[in-house]
């Protein structure tokens, strides 16, 4: 099982967009059973593939829906209906959602939850936070029922990325050619080199590289940052030779009863849905079996 994490510590470089073509492309044109998770408490991934609910108790927090196997009148050992991959860092059980796309279930985020969980102690860290994500992708059970799971990340170093960089298989790092979100790069790769330190040489933490995202061809801030990149000896191999346009399709697809719902129902002659084949295509490959 391949366990794919797009990761960077800044905000709005379009983890979850990269998150959600994944998702699509592995369950759309390879037919892999999809686990897609939210690690971040924004729970924006989650609202891709869920209709979240508001929580009264986390300003702008969100809460998963109902699941539609919960019945309310029998005895479900206090379960209350919903199910976050939050539980798990809570000693709770999950149940992963049926989305309206074939071979992708959803274990969404829970927004105070995932808080908790980001500002645990620090000598509870290593136990209750950092090492829980890797258990429960490692369970049988797991491993048996998915082929593929995506894991969209909080814009941060902290504790719940550090879990999700423990349990990958491969990770991604998308970023915009902006000031910040590259030196977001720069942590990244910080973190990953230490993680491969503390991993077995037999089970390394593959870098599926850097991905360009909502770059604009033309424009000499994105096109000067990249060819910097392209430069520095110590990252240029990891530049993926793709890249993701700034396109406003991206965000249309993601509305309420969009038509076409995901970029890959666009017509084939479409650019967004070229940029984001050729990306996903490029990850497959880089991927290991």
């Amino acid at each position: 099982m391949k366990i794919i994490a797009a990761v960077n510590n800044k905000g709005g470089v379009g983890k979850t967009t990269v998150s959600r073509l994944l998702t699509e492309y592995f369950a759309r044109y390879h037919k892999k059973r999809v686990l897609a998770l939210d690690l971040d408490p924004q729970c924006n991934f989650s609202n891709r593939f869920l209709k979240m609910e508001i929580d009264p108790t986390e300003a702008e927090g969100k809460l998963p829906p109902i699941h539609p196997s919960y019945n309310s009148s029998a005895e479900q050992d206090e379960w209350d209906g919903r199910s976050s991959i939050a539980d798990i860092f809570f000693g709770q059980s999950v149940t992963p959602y049926p989305t309206k796309i074939p071979y992708v279930e959803m274990l969404p985020g829970n927004s105070s939850k995932l808080l908790l969980a980001e500002a645990v102690r620090r000598n509870e860290v290593v136990e209750q936070v950092h090492n829980q994500l890797y258990k429960f992708l490692n369970l049988k059970e797991i491993q048996e029922e998915y082929d593929v799971v995506v894991i969209d990340t909080p814009p941060s170093k902290g504790p719940l990325t550090i879990s999700v960089v423990r349990a990958a298989t491969d990770i991604l790092i998308p970023s915009t050619m902006e000031p910040q979100p590259i030196e977001g790069i720069y942590g990244m790769l910080q973190l990953w080199r230490q993680e491969q330190m503390r991993r077995n040489p037999d089970h390394p933490l593959n870098l599926l590289g850097i991905l360009p995202n909502m770059f604009k061809k033309g424009i000499n801030l994105h096109e000067g940052f990249l060819e910097n990149l392209k430069r520095n000896k110590n990252i240029s191999e990891f530049i993926i030779g793709a890249t993701l346009g700034r396109r406003t399709i991206f965000a249309e697809v993601d509305a309420d009863g969009a038509k076409p719902g995901s970029i890959f129902d666009l017509s084939d002659n479409h650019v967004a849905k070229q940029e984001a084949l050729a990306v996903c295509n490029l990850v497959n490959e880089r991927i290991k079996q």
